[in-house]
């Protein structure tokens, strides 16, 4: 075999593909570049034609190199429940043999069992000369489980003795038993159809906040779709963003997703606020005042200005709250023991957290990759050091992240008490910032070379590049998905609903070589039986509704294996298209799906109507050739007939505005609220309405791939959260939708 035949097999067994098929339906061959840069990315040597035949023959013996598997996931009550073993024995001919097994739950109890397994035919064998064991056979057999095993997280041992043996084989793995399916509540099971608002909160304005959308205006929202009817209240990620990140405060690349964004927080809320002088004291100079005003009248989010305020005031109040209830080893207070309790119950993760943040502090930088090569590892002897010196500013950013879980906790409980069936609808970002927490925290897991992106598509010609480095597959897995499992837990809303960003890539992602075009990307295949089996056992201990985000270059296979483990699929009314491009009819959705009109990184459908998007990207050269900006535009002006066929053509919009002809002027209210009306008749269960539908509003949230040049998550809402709540146009709608969905529909 070649080098170029070695480096491409070598890629496959890494979980590279060797193609794929966009979404013109072109077949795209990975390059030998390609797997390259990507081997290299995933610490995989391939440059040395003999190293890279011993790193094959090794990825092929992996299955055979013990008794049982590091990790293992089993669905007990989803078909047989077993668990594959691999035990050797000396000769081909399987003999007879006892397994004595002993499990412990995450609570530390134990219990054993024993089995036989006959000498029956294995489902697969081969010939392996063990280091210890010597030349032999392992051979594939099936252990069958204890049928009351309920799902969670265990600790195995086992110990094989074949009949006849001299001594027994032992082994150990880590045991995920997953329900087969993620929650689905009793309404939606019931047929129930429900809607509710979405919203991007930072684009809030209120006549309180701090120049940004915060938690307390997150609880008005709730209260406010609780009066319309609405059944929950959806988000932007909450997760925290790098410290200085001036450049990009995109909440989709976050500095980790395991915590929140202290920006977020209604400081004035805070018990600590009214007992601190200092506090007062800022709060009362001119300069303070002077700087509120600024980011409180901004047209944008000015993200810079806001942490500044922000962040004066948090450390003010942590004072505050070490003088009245000390620190976690020494609590005075019950609420002192509050924190000491949240404190430990972040075990590690947020130790790291806390560790990152007081390193981005006194090193003057949010990026890690900058830092001196002393800290950029957070097991080294400088960062133990640091931390030991650093102690009460560590403990600072848990307080913060106490505050944010707290404030966040009261607006789920409102939802709650207003009735909503859904206390939150969170959303959770694909990955992380290269030189984030979550990567500082976790060395190893992240590929060093490559980025995520999104292959070239009709609405992003040149593809997409996320410039977030994508975890490596092996690696997560090797960790016990550790990782994964925290990122769900922190954000999974009791009784409510998380949408995963790109949901496909829990089957495989899109991996860009760095410095490259999305042209010279491959997928990368993960382990999605055991990612969709631990997605299904957080939810059910959550109740937590399940929505993918399974948009873009999506196998059949896949929105297949999703609707089968009760994820619901996210469809978009743009998307949604019969074979001769007319707007799907509502009966033609499926039952578990949340139908939608737009995203965030998608036009409005009032900036659709008028072609806002596509004057964008014609201005600031997104168009990779240039005749696609006349064809798009050619293309919009039948969608906008097309529109009409759907809402009907009105004489008169209920504005008044006349409605002659589909012309790219303002869109008519008459056209946004019949087609939300169209979407609220389709089968799917849930619907989402983004305020910019209710409102008009023909500016989308981000335009993909202009980071500098247009304001992606900056822009806010013209109208105050309390104008919103007495402008007429919320209440109006939600009677048109109450035909169709919520507990006195007409269903």
């Amino acid at each position: 075999m070649d080098q170029t035949a070695k480096i491409a097999l070598l890629g496959r067994l890494c979980g590279i593909a060797p193609e794929y098929v966009d979404n013109f339906g072109v077949c795209r061959p990975t390059a030998v570049a390609t797997y390259q840069t990507l081997l290299t990315a995933m610490g995989v040597a391939w440059e040395d034609p003999e190293e890279a035949s011993r790193e094959i023959a090794r990825r092929r013996l992996r299955p055979w190199t013990g008794l049982v598997d590091g990790l293992s996931v089993a669905f007990p009550g989803s078909g047989p429940n077993r668990l594959i073993i691999s035990p050797w024995t000396p000769a081909e001919d399987l003999p007879p043999m006892r397994v004595s097994a002993l499990i412990r739950d995450e609570q530390g109890r134990e219990s054993a069992w024993e089995s036989v397994l006959p000498a029956s035919p294995p489902l697969a064998r081969r010939a392996v000369d063990d280091p210890l064991l010597g030349p032999g056979f392992r051979s594939r057999l099936e252990l069958p489980l204890p049928g009351d095993l309920q799902p969670g997280y265990y600790d195995l041992n086992l110990e094989v003795e074949a009949e006849g043996a001299r001594r027994g084989e032992r082994g150990e793995t880590r045991l995920i038993a997953a329900p087969g399916q993620a929650y689905l509540p009793p309404a939606l099971g019931r047929g129930q159809k429900l809607w509710g608002l979405n919203l991007p909160l930072y684009a809030l304005k209120s006549g309180r906040n701090w120049g940004m959308g915060d938690f307390t205006d997150l609880g008005e929202a709730i209260g406010w779709a609780g009066e319309l009817g609405a059944a929950f209240v959806g988000v932007n990620p909450l997760h925290a963003r790098r410290p200085g990140d001036k450049i990009d405060p995109s909440p989709y690349s976050p500095s980790t997703r395991v915590f929140r964004d202290f920006l977020y927080l209604d400081l004035e809320a805070a018990p600590e606020f009214k007992e601190c002088r200092a506090v007062q004291d800022l709060w009362a100079a001119a300069e303070t005042r002077d700087l509120l005003d600024r980011v409180r009248h901004a047209a944008l989010v000015d993200y810079d200005g806001v942490y500044r305020l922000k962040r004066q005031v948090l450390e003010l109040l942590y004072q505050t709250f070490l003088e009245l209830h000390g620190l976690p080893e020494h609590p005075l207070t019950g609420r002192g023991r509050e924190f000491a309790r949240f404190v430990a119950a972040g075990g590690l993760p947020l130790y790291r957290f806390g560790q990152y943040n007081a390193l981005a502090d006194y090193l003057g930088s949010g990026d890690w990759q900058a830092w001196p090569r002393e800290y950029q590892d957070p097991e080294a002897e400088a960062v133990k050091a640091f931390s030991r010196q650093h102690g009460q500013t560590i403990y600072g950013h848990q307080y913060w992240q106490w505050l944010t879980a707290g404030q966040l906790e009261a607006a789920q409980t409102q939802a709650r008490a207003g009735g909503l069936p859904f206390t939150l609808y969170q959303d959770l970002a694909l990955g992380a910032a290269a030189g984030g927490a979550e990567t500082w925290a976790h060395p190893g897991l992240f590929a060093n070379g490559a980025d995520m992106g999104a292959p070239p598509d009709a609405f992003n010609p040149a593809g997409q590049n996320w410039g977030l480095p994508p975890l490596i597959p092996e690696r997560l897995r090797r960790d016990g998905y550790r990782l994964f499992i925290d990122t769900l837990r922190a954000n999974l809303p009791p009784d409510g609903m998380l949408r995963l960003d790109h949901v496909m890539g829990l089957f495989r992602l899109f991996w860009i070589p760095r410095g490259r075009s999305a042209a010279q990307g491959a997928y990368v295949h993960y382990q999605a039986r055991e990612l969709l089996g631990i997605l299904a056992l957080e939810s059910q201990r959550r109740r937590t509704l399940i929505i993918g985000e399974d948009l873009g270059t999506v196998p059949p296979r896949v929105r297949r294996e999703l609707a089968r483990r009760r994820v619901l699929s996210y469809r978009v009314f743009y998307f949604e298209r019969t074979a001769e491009g007319h707007f799907k009819a509502p009966e033609d959705y499926p039952r578990n799906a949340v139908a939608a009109v737009t995203t965030h990184d998608l036009p409005t459908l009032a900036g659709y109507w008028q072609g806002e998007d596509i004057k964008l990207k014609n201005a600031l050269g997104l168009f990779p050739q240039g005749h696609l900006a006349a064809e798009e535009t050619a293309a919009r002006a039948r969608d906008r007939e097309r529109l009409l066929e759907v809402t009907g053509p009105p004489d008169v919009d209920p504005g008044g505005q006349q409605m002659a002809e589909p012309s790219a002027g303002a869109c008519p209210e008459a056209v946004r609220f019949g087609v939300l009306e169209y979407l609220a008749r389709s089968r799917a269960a849930l619907m989402e309405v983004r305020l910019e539908e209710i409102f008009g509003v023909p500016e989308q949230q981000n335009l993909p791939g202009t980071i500098t040049q247009y304001p992606n998550w900056r822009r806010k809402f013209s109208f105050t959260l309390e104008e919103m709540r007495s402008n007429p146009a919320a209440v109006l709608l939600a009677a048109r939708l109450r035909k169709y969905r919520g507990e006195d529909s007409d269903q």
